[in-house]
């Protein structure tokens, strides 16, 4: 261990010390992360479940960013549990115009989680919070359905209070406030390109072309598909099967072609249209306009 200017290095990741004093005895059941963009919600979110991992059996991590996921390809969130990772797609890598299918997939994660047998679950979620993309409201939602036991809210100053003080004077859920690291590396909206283009890049490594009969599948929100919009491929609960690219679409055939990673699709039930454009070459994701 090593430290420097008040941070600690600890398994791989810069830890403040005042990080070292949240009392983690007393976190159990659904743990929401809270921040704008570049508090280092990840990270914390990852030293958080190690140190939780001491006080409990089974404990379970959920990533909510569908654009900067680190458990899964962008336009899903992802669940890491002890067997294994769980994961949704919402169609989209912004929670922006995505609202409802973002709070559909969390709220099937957090039951999937508590299922499971989860005694803690620590959810990283998005950094979405101004009010005029629909931030507060989006938050606020979130936490009346999912019912956290506890809030911790990385914040610099006040800017989570729009989203977090009517919750105080209502009395709960508990909300401690997290200074953030001040080791936190700003990422520009180039560099969050990038590491999208990488994730994808990873995820259709050695691929397979596979031609579906859309007729035989349950396609949400409507059969219509355009090239290189992604779809997500789900099995009977909803849970994402894989992600692929359409190449290729024949309406009369009722047929899409679609470039997908190398793994079995016996159990797909559903074809669930995305709302985002991957260049099967460069895998550069671009908006549906």
């Amino acid at each position: 261990m090593q430290i420097l200017y008040g941070v600690v290095q600890r398994m791989g990741m810069d830890i403040p010390e005042y990080w070292e004093s949240i009392n983690t005895k007393s976190l159990k059941g659904l743990i929401m992360v809270l921040g704008a963009p570049d508090m280092g919600k990840s990270t914390f979110c990852e030293y958080l479940v190690q140190r939780l991992a001491k006080e409990h059996n089974h404990v379970a991590l959920m990533d909510g960013d569908p654009g900067q996921s680190r458990l899964g390809p962008p336009t899903t969130l992802n669940l890491s549990l002890n067997s294994g990772v769980r994961r949704v797609f919402v169609g989209s890598t912004s929670p922006v115009r995505h609202m409802l299918p973002m709070l559909v997939a969390a709220s099937k994660l957090v039951h999937e989680a508590k299922s499971a047998g989860a005694e803690a679950i620590v959810y990283d979620t998005t950094g979405l919070i101004d009010e005029h993309q629909g931030g507060v409201t989006f938050k606020q939602a979130k936490i009346d359905l999912l019912q956290p036991s506890v809030i911790l809210a990385l914040q610099r100053g006040k800017e989570l209070e729009p989203i977090l003080a009517p919750f105080g004077k209502r009395g709960g859920p508990q909300i401690i406030d997290v200074k953030p690291s001040l080791a936190v590396q700003a990422r520009n909206m180039y560099m969050r390109r990038r590491y999208r283009r990488l994730k994808f890049t990873k995820y259709f490594t050695d691929p397979q072309r596979v031609t579906l009969d859309w007729s035989k599948f349950a396609v949400f929100p409507k059969p219509y598909f355009t090239k290189h919009v992604l779809v997500g491929l789900e099995d009977i609960e909803g849970f994402t099967v894989a992600l692929g690219i359409a190449l290729d679409i024949r309406p009369q055939e009722r047929t899409v072609t679609l470039l997908l990673p190398k793994i079995s699709l016996d159990e797909v039930k559903v074809l669930r249209v995305g709302d985002i454009l991957v260049d099967p070459m460069s895998f550069e994701d671009r908006k549906i306009l």
